[in-house]
């Protein structure tokens, strides 16, 4: 487990963290506030000292609204005052490394892989994994190439095929 995946358990654990609605209650307890203003171009999130701004179009309380504030709240919570960094062209493996550190905390926070592994040694289908964790199938299908990436051996156990 990396160290994104290590703080996404430490906040599961810490705010009893079992449903993505349960977000909600972690921002507010970090004193993190989200707005909605329009973002151009491909930024889909914007943390300015303790908000998370989405852009105007997102569903806060959708699927996709739960895995981007996720996703935000890794931004937030690993690389605070780093933000910089995405503008600068000589910086770009820095912002990849962001990025990806980002969604390793989404992916955890949102599917934890002692669950996932669980349920994927019961060969769980794509459409219930998607239910059970209340994730979109594009956020399922990345969570579990991450976890072929990270776990190859026992990755082989969902093919994915089917998300």
């Amino acid at each position: 487990m990396n160290s994104s995946q290590q703080r996404a358990h430490e906040i599961r654990r810490r705010y009893r963290f079992t449903h993505p609605r349960d977000i909600d209650r972690v921002l507010k307890a970090e004193n993190i506030q989200v707005v909605h203003f329009p973002l151009k171009g491909r930024v889909k999130e914007v943390i300015v000292l303790n908000f998370i701004g989405l852009p105007l179009s997102l569903e806060r309380h959708s699927r996709e609204g739960h895995e981007l504030l996720a996703h935000a709240l890794g931004h937030y919570l690993l690389h605070a005052g780093n933000q910089p960094f995405f503008h600068l062209d000589k910086e770009r493996v820095v912002a990849w490394q962001m990025e990806h550190q980002a969604w390793d905390f989404a992916f955890e926070l949102l599917i934890p892989q002692a669950a996932l592994v669980r349920l994927l040694r019961k060969s769980w289908n794509a459409a219930d994994l998607r239910e059970y964790f209340q994730v979109s199938a594009d956020f399922l299908k990345r969570r579990l190439e991450a976890f072929r990436e990270d776990n190859p051996d026992t990755a082989n156990t969902h093919s994915g095929s089917e998300i």
